[in-house]
C-alpha cells in the first residue's frame, strides 16, 4: 500500500513540473514574443531630443545713474558707488585738465606737440602717431575724445606736463577738489594696466561730477558732439565712438569706455529746452545694450525719441 502511495505521489510531481516546465517556457516564449514585437513596432531612426535652452536675460549694466545736470540731483540708478574700471572714461578727465590749463594761459590749442617714441607704443584704439610727427593740441584733443585714441591721449599728457606720470599726478589732483572721493586714475588713457598693474577706478557718483565739470567748458562739448571729422590733414576719417551723438536728439557727449573688464561703459549727456541730464551705465555687457539703454533713459526723462537706429560699435580696447 505505502508503494502505491508512493507511487502516485511521484507521479504527481512529475506530472506537476513538466506542466510548470511548459509555462515558464511558454511564458519566456509570450515575453520574447512580445519584445519583438516592441522593437518591430520602434523606428529605426530615432530623432535626439535636445534639452531646452535656458536663456538667461543679461542686465543692460552693472551701475547706472541719471542725473540734472544743473543741480546734480541723482534722479534715479542703481549701485552708484560701485567701484568700476573707467577704460576710456577717463578722457573726460584728461580733457578736463587740458582745459583747465587752457584757461589759465598756460597752454594754447593751436600749440605744436610732437609725437614721441612711447606715444607710438601706445596700443587699443589710435590714430597711428609715428615718433616725431607733430600735431596741434586741438587736433590730438579731437583724436582722443572723438576717436577715443589712446596715443593722442599719451602725445597730449607728455606735452602738458612733461611726462604721463605728472599728467595722472594732475588728474588724480583735479578728482580730488571735485570731490570724486573714490576714484583714482593711474594712468592718462585707461588702457588695461600692466601684470600687477591697476585699473582707472571710478563710480557713477564720481562720473556725475566729472561730467558736470566738463560741462562748464564749452569746448569740450564742441570736441564730443562732433559726429564725424577727420585726422592727419583729411587722409584719416574718425568717427565718434558715441553713437547716441547724430541719433538721439540733444545728446552732445561726452565719452564712451570699453575693455574686456570694464564692459562697455558711457557717460553721455542730452539737453532738450532749459532742461539737460547726465546718464551714466558702468558695465554693460555690449555697446548696443548700452546705447539703448542710455537712449532709454533719455526718452524717459527727456521726452525725446531716436532720430535714427542706434548702431552697434564694438572696438578695441579702451575704446568704445
Amino acid at each position: 500500500m505505502k508503494r502505491i502511495a508512493l507511487a502516485v505521489v511521484i507521479v504527481l510531481f512529475t506530472t506537476h513540473g513538466v506542466f510548470c516546465g511548459e509555462s515558464l517556457a511558454g511564458a519566456k516564449k509570450a515575453g520574447a514574443a512580445a519584445a519583438k514585437f516592441q522593437l518591430a513596432a520602434k523606428p529605426k531612426t530615432h530623432p535626439k531630443v535636445r534639452p531646452a535652452l535656458t536663456v538667461q536675460a543679461r542686465s543692460p549694466y552693472e551701475a547706472y545713474a541719471v542725473a540734472d545736470a544743473e543741480t546734480g540731483t541723482v534722479l534715479e540708478g542703481l549701485n552708484i558707488q560701485l567701484p568700476w574700471p573707467q577704460a576710456s572714461l577717463t578722457k573726460i578727465m584728461l580733457a578736463c585738465v587740458v582745459i583747465d590749463k587752457v584757461e589759465r594761459g598756460e597752454l594754447c590749442l593751436t600749440d605744436l606737440v610732437t609725437a614721441s617714441k612711447n606715444s607710438e607704443k601706445m596700443g587699443g584704439t589710435q590714430v597711428f602717431l609715428k615718433a616725431g610727427e607733430t600735431f596741434t593740441l586741438e587736433e590730438l584733443m579731437k583724436a582722443a575724445l572723438i576717436e577715443s585714441a589712446n596715443d593722442a591721449a599719451y602725445a597730449i599728457a607728455e606735452y602738458a606736463a612733461g611726462s604721463s606720470d605728472e599728467f595722472v599726478k594732475l588728474m588724480n589732483a583735479k578728482a580730488l577738489a571735485l570731490g570724486m572721493l573714490d576714484t583714482q586714475f593711474h594712468c592718462v588713457h585707461g588702457l588695461p594696466p600692466a601684470k600687477g598693474g591697476a585699473d582707472n577706478i571710478s563710480t557713477c557718483s564720481d562720473m556725475i561730477r566729472l561730467a558736470r565739470e566738463a560741462l562748464q567748458h564749452p569746448q569740450i562739448i564742441e570736441w564730443t558732439s562732433i559726429e564725424h571729422t577727420t585726422f592727419r590733414s583729411g587722409t584719416l576719417t574718425i568717427s565718434n565712438k558715441n553713437k547716441l551723438v547724430g541719433r538721439v536728439p540733444g545728446v552732445d557727449g561726452l565719452k564712451t569706455g570699453y575693455t574686456r573688464k570694464a564692459g562697455f561703459n558711457i557717460v553721455a549727456t542730452a539737453k532738450t529746452g532749459d532742461r539737460r541730464l547726465i546718464v551714466v551705465v558702468l558695465g554693460s555687457p555690449e555697446s548696443r545694450i548700452r546705447n539703448e539703454f542710455a537712449a532709454d533713459k533719455f526718452r524717459e526723462h527727456l521726452q525725446v525719441q531716436p532720430a535714427a537706429p542706434i548702431e552697434p560699435f564694438e572696438t578695441a580696447a579702451s575704446g568704445g
